[in-house]
């Protein structure tokens, strides 16, 4: 009798944990299942946060991500693209639906006509249809002294003008305000030679040239901008053509005059240098990239010859004055 009770025991204690492993196994299923119903609407959201690690980790690998053109409904909801390697080898990634359907235009290169002359470091400013190249090198020995005008709505090259005899020729800070165009100091003469201080101004529509008082120091490209109805002049390569300059002027300016008689000191740039973009937006002066250092003349020579010096490009650095 009493083997049979311990028998028994047994059997049932087995029974029961089996029991109780199948309700477990139905009770996970179930909690699965809703888990993958609550969470379905947040899918895309963490996908295209993963999305964004991935493309980070490809970027500091050096490929490529190019979402495919022509994808299918079905290629689109796999969110296939793309990859293109260093070697030009095509592999395959993922990427969010939320990048890949993005619309984007087939954007292409078209040649257009050559300019009449070819050039190093002249200074180009657009007004409306038209476009005005100034100056430049021709050759490290020859520099131009004309202005090349280029129509866009003709889709040709339309006139050519003298600038006044003692403007600079290269290194030059340009700004338009719509119609007066502003030119400011510069190199003037070939190979290193020294800068100017002289500012001139070009009216377009007669294409008459006058002049504002000189800068209070010679520079070689300086950022030029207008603003708040003053030309600002920023930095720039001083006098030896290597040492960058931080000074900051301006002076009130309206309908290609100035209104003022001397140039106002203003905050200086905190780095300073030549070749630097310089815009406004939402009211605000931004000064973006550029050079620091370059060529200098070799001492003595009687050509101004240039001597090499270590020239440091100044990237994705942005200044901004309120």
């Amino acid at each position: 009798m009493a083997r049979f009770d311990h028998h028994n025991k047994h059997t049932y204690t087995k029974t029961g944990c089996w029991f109780l492993c199948v309700l477990g196994l139905l009770g996970a299923a179930l909690i699965a299942d809703f888990m993958w119903a609550s969470s379905s609407s947040s899918f895309s959201s963490s996908s295209a946060h993963l999305s964004v690690a991935s493309n980070w980790a490809l970027e500091k690998s050096g490929v490529v991500v190019i979402p495919h053109v022509n994808a299918t409904k079905i290629d689109r909801q796999r969110e296939s693209v793309a990859v293109i390697d260093k070697k030009g080898q095509d592999a395959e990634r993922f990427l969010s639906a939320t990048f890949a359907d993005l619309p984007a235009p087939d954007l292409e290169w078209e040649q257009m006509p050559s300019a009449p002359v070819p050039r190093l470091d002249g200074a180009a400013i657009q007004i409306k249809n038209l476009f005005y190249v100034f100056a430049g090198y021709g050759s490290l020995d020859y520099v131009h002294s004309h202005v090349d005008v280029y129509n866009f709505t003709d889709n040709k090259w339309v006139d050519r003008f003298d600038m006044p005899k003692d403007m600079a020729h290269s290194h030059l800070g340009v700004v338009s305000d719509g119609r007066y165009i502003y030119i400011v100091s510069g190199q003037y003469g070939p190979q290193c030679r020294g800068p100017t201080s002289r500012t001139f101004v070009l009216d377009s529509e007669t294409r008459k040239w006058d002049s504002i008082p000189p800068l209070p120091s010679p520079r070689y490209s300086p950022a030029t901008q207008l603003w708040r109805g003053r030309l600002h002049v920023m930095g720039g390569s001083k006098e030896n053509r290597h040492t960058p300059g931080l000074e900051h002027w301006s002076i009130a300016v309206k309908d290609g005059k100035a209104l003022e008689k001397a140039w106002r000191t203003e905050i200086p740039i905190p780095r300073g240098g030549p070749h630097r973009a310089c815009f406004v937006f939402n009211d605000r002066l931004f000064v973006v990239g550029g050079q620091e250092g370059d060529f200098m003349a070799k001492p003595g020579s009687p050509i101004f010859k240039c001597s090499r010096r270590h020239e440091f490009m100044v990237m994705f650095i942005c200044w901004m004055m309120k």
